[in-house]
């Protein structure tokens, strides 16, 4: 779609995956050190103009669910990235896979996304107030930028700097404090000139060793020119509406999510999905998802197989999956549909959610 690559051989998933257990970070100089408290201020502050190849990789060992198999592929595999940003208002992210790439433009509300399989230019008119995760959530400098928002009030740290990209990174380590989450460290690498993170990692409670981790393999600090996208010949292009591209999230005839569940508050949201709600913050909140009767029943079918157990509900049917960081609970088995939930929630949390559900409508 018009953009240079980036010049690099694309690495293994084999190697890929490797590197996950690899080498301890590199302690450098003291020139590369910073204050935590002001490295996280500057992420929150934005982060600067910058072009990039990112690799993340995932090992959370989610089992395939139904409708959702590119979003868990996410998270338990490796995902190659091109990144261009010029603003947060201006950016362009392309995920490369073996059959080409998917590209994602973004310009204010407006967002194009290209599919080089199916051949076909999207664009996207809003922004949806809830939506599935990307790959471009997993670039290094926007994973930061999420994280660091979400835990706002825990405590920082400096760790060792080390290498990355090509810089002296400096390091600070989020602990979040709320006991009910299955987060137990985010460690961040930045270059201490800019601001701009180059590396993230994410690790359970007791685990030493990072589920996922994305960091830039090149990375240069300048404004790119990122022009609106045009469809080539002979591919389609259509319009449409954010919540139209919602995929699971969207189901039409879902009931209203309840206001509380497990403790939690509903978290308001301006022109929210039907049926899907939010409920606490920070790393220890979790989503309602509406689904089909027949997705939610398939993963209860499916959960002894992927090491998960029944749950006794008041209605229906449910059954829990459990990885060291992400906990999901479907109930199926009633008339109008089905409920998933999700988050780096303590599986009691998601069984109480379960347990408050309100039984099926008329």
């Amino acid at each position: 779609m018009g953009a240079p690559r980036v010049t690099r051989r694309w690495v293994l998933v084999a190697a890929g995956t490797a590197a996950l257990v690899g080498a301890a970070a590199i302690t450098l100089p003291a020139t590369a050190a910073a204050d935590p408290a002001d490295l996280r201020g500057r992420i929150l502050a934005g982060v600067p103009p910058h072009v990039g190849y990112a690799v993340s990789t995932g090992r959370l060992g989610l089992p395939d669910i139904p409708a959702l198999e590119q979003v868990t592929a996410l998270f338990a595999d490796v995902t190659r990235l091109r990144v261009q940003y010029a603003s947060a208002d201006r950016w362009r992210t392309d995920e490369l896979t073996p059959a080409g790439e998917r590209d994602t433009y973004h310009f204010g509300s407006t967002e194009y996304l290209w599919d080089f399989g199916s051949n076909q230019l999207t664009r996207v008119v809003g922004e949806a107030p809830v939506r599935l995760p990307r790959a471009g959530d997993l670039v290094p400098s926007e994973l930061a930028r999420r994280l660091v928002s979400l835990t706002r009030a825990d405590p920082v740290s400096a760790i060792p700097a080390r290498r990355v990209a090509g810089f002296d990174a400096a390091g600070f380590r989020i602990t979040p404090a709320d006991p009910d989450t299955t987060v137990g460290r985010i460690d961040v690498w930045c270059d201490p000139a800019s601001g701009l993170p180059l590396r993230v990692e994410i690790a359970a409670r007791g685990d030493e060793l990072p589920l996922l981790f994305t960091e830039f393999e090149e990375i240069t600090l300048t404004t790119p020119d990122i022009a609106v996208p045009t469809a080539p010949a002979g591919a389609g292009e259509v319009t449409a509406e954010a919540a139209d591209l919602a995929g699971a999230l969207r189901q039409l005839d879902a009931a209203p999510p309840p206001r509380r569940l497990a403790g939690r508050d509903l978290v308001p949201l301006t022109g929210a999905l039907p049926g899907v709600g939010v409920y606490g913050s920070g790393v220890s909140g979790f989503v309602l998802v509406p689904a089909t009767r027949g997705i939610a029943d398939r993963v209860i079918d499916g959960a002894p197989a992927a090491g998960g157990v029944t749950v006794d509900v008041p209605f229906g049917r449910a059954a829990r999956l459990t990885t060291p960081l992400l906990t999901v609970v479907a109930r199926g088995g009633v008339r109008r549909g089905g409920i998933l939930l999700a988050g780096t929630v303590a599986p009691a949390v998601l069984e109480q959610a379960v347990r408050e559900l309100p039984g099926p409508r008329a």
